[in-house]
């Protein structure tokens, strides 16, 4: 089959035409005639006999090829061409002798999992005292004596009455929960400035069937009039609620995301408390309000109830999740850290050991937590927190089995407290000054 090929040279660049595309005109300076088969790049093959036109050398000319299909295309010029060609077949050598690895997902799973190991563990804003920047001895309270006092010394009642009421608040207003005898005696740690006083212990909901009495983890109230004190008894600071009644905190939620199919990476939210407007004489009713930025998270409202005078939930780690734990009532333990608010003051906390909780969900699969909360030593208060989210799978899938196969997608979770009016275990007040 023949096909005419013109030339045409102008100052700007060289054209050249052929037929065979119904007059297509091309712009360049050197062309590759040769043949080629329908779908195949127009590449060089064995037997192709290709000829190489110079455009500035050659005004037309007429190609004879016996198939019935033809390509025209730019081309480098002969000695760039013989360069490109000689590099691509030592590149395709080369390749040829390195083997082609596996995909392992083990490999996946390890690079996943090293980020997260990389975060920084501890929650935000928090400063370990054994880190060497505090000496524990010169920490100094803010003159609020009382909340150290009461997990410390301990006291007795003595039952003065034939007969007396012990209730489940410090109040008449409180049902009673049991009855005492003459000579009876409790331990106490305190009486409110009404004059009832706080024994300890009677069995509660949480405990076990059939616990001895001294394993009991209930406390109750009786009043001053029944009971007469001893010496250690009346040593012991008086009691106060450890929060307001208007009781307001809100804390700094930050999200990320490790996952490829993640609708967002990170994102960020406001938790605040709501007083229910229903009014309890023991419990203050709390609605804590999780609202996110732009839309990027759903918002959601949690129930809290506090007593007023123990700052302990009502119906504590009900969910067995320990990232819900917002209070836990005086002293949660030992003094172990600081935690330094905008406003430049320091508060001393105790931080948990590292906490893990599971929920079986649906399919095989597991959702596991693991991260630490730190909480105000005097009120027992959440002021900050950081746990991971990761998903483990157990099953069978496309004919392989997994058992808690960890596939490397996780979220972190990190809460820090922004203000509050409650009264905390406040080191320095240099915000005040």
């Amino acid at each position: 089959m023949r096909h005419n090929i013109a030339i045409l040279k102008t100052e700007k660049s060289v054209h050249i035409t052929t037929n065979f595309f119904g007059g297509q005109t091309w712009a360049a300076d050197h062309f590759l005639i040769g043949p080629s088969q329908p779908g195949q790049l127009p590449e060089l093959r064995k037997g192709a006999n290709p000829e190489m036109i110079n455009a500035e050398r050659t005004n037309s000319m007429t190609v004879d090829f016996s198939q019935s299909e033809m390509y025209v295309t730019r081309a480098l010029p002969r000695r760039a061409f013989r360069l490109w060609l000689f590099l691509t077949l030592f590149l395709f050598a080369i390749a040829a002798c390195v083997p082609i690895p596996e995909v392992d997902p083990s490999l996946v799973i390890t690079e996943e999992i090293a980020t997260v190991e990389e975060e920084d563990p501890l929650p935000p804003g928090i400063v370990p005292l054994n880190s060497g920047s505090v000496d524990i001895d010169t920490l100094e309270s803010d003159g609020d004596d009382a909340a150290a006092s009461e997990a410390t010394q301990t006291a007795t009642l003595r039952i003065r009455r034939p007969n007396a009421n012990i209730r489940s608040g410090p109040s008449i207003d409180f049902q009673i929960v049991a009855k005492a005898v003459e000579g009876d005696t409790f331990t106490t740690s305190g009486q409110t400035e009404e004059g009832w006083w706080r024994i300890c212990c009677f069995e509660s909901a949480g405990d076990s069937a059939g616990i001895a009495e001294e394993e009991s983890t209930q406390t109750a109230w009786i009043s001053q009039i029944v009971v007469t004190p001893n010496k250690a008894a009346e040593a012991l600071p008086t009691l106060y609620p450890l929060f307001p009644e208007d009781l307001a905190a809100s804390w700094n939620v930050h999200y990320e995301c490790g996952s490829r199919r993640c609708a967002v990476n990170e994102c960020a939210a406001v938790s605040r408390t709501e007083i229910n407007e229903r009014r309890d004489l023991r419990w203050l009713e709390i609605n804590r309000i999780v609202t996110w930025e732009e839309a990027c998270g759903e918002d959601s409202t949690w129930p809290h109830q506090i007593d007023r005078i123990e700052g302990t939930e009502r119906y504590p780690n009900s969910t067995g999740l320990f990232f819900f734990n917002y209070w836990l009532g005086p002293r949660p333990g030992n003094a172990n850290a600081l935690f330094h608010l905008e406003n430049g003051e320091e508060i001393q906390v105790w931080c948990s050991d590292e906490q893990q909780a599971e929920v079986s969900e649906e399919s095989g699969w597991t959702t596991v937590y693991n991260g630490l909360t730190c909480h105000d030593v005097r009120t027992g208060m959440l002021v900050s927190m950081q746990y991971t989210k990761r998903w483990f799978f157990t099953g069978e899938f496309e004919g392989d089995r997994y058992d808690r196969a960890y596939f490397g997608d996780f979220e972190i979770y990190k809460v820090k407290l922004d203000q509050t009016n409650a009264l905390l275990a406040i080191v320095n007040a240099r915000a005040a000054e």
